[in-house]
C-alpha cells in the first residue's frame, strides 16, 4: 500500500513537472484566428485571419493593429510558404514591446480588383469606397470589441500591395481619423489615376504617415510614387511622417520583394508608438 502510494505521488509529480516544461513553449507562439464577417456593404462574406502576438493572454495589455489586404499572402504558419510576406516570421524575431496584432482581410479572388477600386477602371467596377467602409465601420469595431487594441489612429495602420496599396492610401486619406499609416507598397496607381485628383483635392491631416515602396522592375511604378511623394508634400506632408520611397533594384511585382521590404516598414512605424 505504502509502495502504491509513492508511486502515485511520484506520477503527479513527473505529470506536474512535464506540464511546467511544456506549457511554456506552447503559449510562447503566437496565435492564429480565422473569422468570418459579413461585408454588408458589399453583400458578401469574407475571411478574415487575425494574428495575436505571443504574450497576448499573459498579460493585459493594448496593443497596435496593422490591417492588411490579402491576407492570403501575408502569413508563413509553418515556415513553409515562399510566396509570403512573412510578415509573422518577422514579428517573431522582435521583442515583446514592439509587438502588434495583425488583421489580415482575405482578397475577394475575382472581385479583388473591384473592391480595391475607389474609382471604376477598364479591370471592374468601383467597390473600393464601400470596402473601405466595411472596414472602418464593421471590421475595425468588431476588432476592438473582441481584441484589446489601441484603438487609435496613431496605432492603426493599413497597407497592402499592387492594389492593395492603392486602397491602402485612398483609406488613409478619406478617414486620417481611422487609420494613420498607411504601407504603399508597389501601388498600382495607374489602375485609377484619379487617386492623384483625389489626394490633390483633399485635405490631408498633418498626423497622418505614408510609407512607399516598389521594384525597380514594375514598368512605371517608381515614377508613379515618386509623383504621388511630390502630391503629397505639396500637400503639407513632412519627411518626418514620410521618408523618400524606397525603390529596391531588380525586384519585381511579388511578394518577394514586399517581404524584403516589410521589415523596414514595420520598424519604422513602430518606432514612433
Amino acid at each position: 500500500m505504502k509502495q502504491t502510494l509513492l508511486l502515485i505521488i511520484a506520477c503527479a509529480l513527473f505529470i506536474q513537472t512535464a506540464q511546467a516544461q511544456t506549457t511554456p513553449k506552447e503559449t510562447d507562439q503566437p496565435h492564429y484566428i480565422t473569422t468570418n464577417l459579413s461585408i454588408s456593404q458589399l453583400q458578401r462574406q469574407r475571411d478574415i485571419q487575425i494574428y495575436l502576438p505571443a504574450d497576448y493572454y499573459k498579460t493585459g495589455k493594448k496593443y497596435p493593429v496593422i490591417y492588411m489586404q490579402d491576407a492570403q499572402n501575408i502569413y508563413n504558419k509553418d515556415g513553409s510558404r515562399k510566396n509570403s510576406w512573412c510578415v509573422d516570421s518577422v514579428l517573431k524575431t522582435l521583442p515583446d514591446s514592439k509587438q502588434c496584432i495583425i488583421v489580415g482581410i482575405n482578397h475577394g479572388a475575382q472581385l479583388r480588383i473591384a473592391e480595391y477600386s475607389p474609382y471604376k477602371s477598364n479591370y471592374g467596377a468601383a467597390d473600393g469606397p464601400a470596402y473601405t467602409e466595411f472596414m472602418v465601420n464593421t471590421l475595425k469595431p468588431y476588432i476592438d470589441a473582441h481584441y484589446r487594441t489601441k484603438t487609435d489612429a496613431a496605432n492603426t495602420a493599413i497597407a497592402g500591395s499592387s492594389m492593395g496599396g492603392l486602397i491602402a492610401l485612398y483609406a488613409t486619406i478619406k478617414y486620417p481619423k481611422v487609420f494613420g499609416t498607411a504601407g504603399i507598397f508597389s501601388p498600382a496607381l495607374w489602375i485609377n489615376p484619379q487617386i492623384n485628383h483625389f489626394v490633390d483635392s483633399t485635405g490631408v491631416s498633418a498626423k497622418s504617415r505614408f510609407y512607399q515602396f516598389c521594384g525597380d522592375q514594375e514598368g512605371n511604378e517608381a515614377h508613379d510614387v515618386a509623383q504621388m511623394d511630390t502630391l503629397l508634400m505639396k500637400k503639407g506632408v513632412k519627411r518626418a511622417h514620410m521618408p523618400p520611397p524606397v525603390v529596391l533594384k531588380g525586384e519585381k511585382h511579388n511578394e518577394h520583394q514586399w517581404m524584403l521590404e516589410f521589415p523596414d516598414f514595420y520598424k519604422w512605424w513602430v518606432a514612433k508608438l
